[in-house]
């Protein structure tokens, strides 16, 4: 039995039984301002905006700050957790709807942490057909290669978890493609304020 079970088997659980941790919390916060953040808070929600790069306040300094910190902080914790075992693992990032997003946030970053802990890299298993809506709106289509996954051990990541149901969507697709789903890890959790029922 791999050793890193033992360590998986302490962290909670999805909907679906899969094992998954977090790095930062992303603390909620109303519209009304009743919710306080401290400075820690803010820079948590800082680095997941940051990091997922598709808001207008973001820069291309602080999308690549937050870019690299997250390599870092990722790869330590996979290598801590996982150590040498880890090159028996392939690294799958929850692909988002637009496929300039998924590059923007996992193309780098699933290229640098499977160099950083011999993991496999997944992202070409992903690409994505384009149409254009009735407002002129880019739609596009994921595909995942149908032969990628069979027989591979998976650790999937994603940017953010709220209630979990994306990360368990995503493990149901890769194991009917023949992947065993180890865990999952997301650079941060949302934490609810009381008034957002999302979580």
């Amino acid at each position: 039995m791999a050793e890193y079970l033992n360590e998986i088997k302490g962290w909670p659980t999805l909907s679906n039984g899969l094992h998954y941790k977090w790095l930062v919390d992303y603390a909620a916060y109303s519209a009304f301002g009743t919710f306080e953040l401290s400075n820690e808070e803010w820079e948590n929600r800082d680095l997941i905006v940051n990091f997922k790069g598709n808001s207008e306040l973001t820069t291309e300094i602080d999308h690549q700050a937050a870019l690299q910190k997250t390599i870092g902080m990722v790869s330590e914790l996979l290598k801590k957790v996982f150590g040498n075992e880890a090159q028996q693992l392939t690294l799958a990032c929850v692909p988002a709807s637009l496929q300039a997003h998924t590059e923007r946030r996992f193309k780098e970053f699933s290229q640098k942490v499977c160099e950083e802990t011999g993991m496999k890299n997944a992202y070409s298993a992903f690409s994505y057909t384009h149409q254009t809506d009735e407002n002129g709106d880019q739609i596009d289509t994921l595909h995942i290669d149908p032969n990628f996954f069979k027989g591979k051990k998976a650790v999937i990541f994603d940017d953010i978890i709220a209630s979990g149901g994306s990360v368990a969507k995503f493990a149901d697709q890769l194991k009917q493609l023949g992947a065993e789903i180890v865990a999952a890890i997301a650079l941060g959790k949302k934490i609810s304020d009381g008034y957002d029922q999302n979580t």
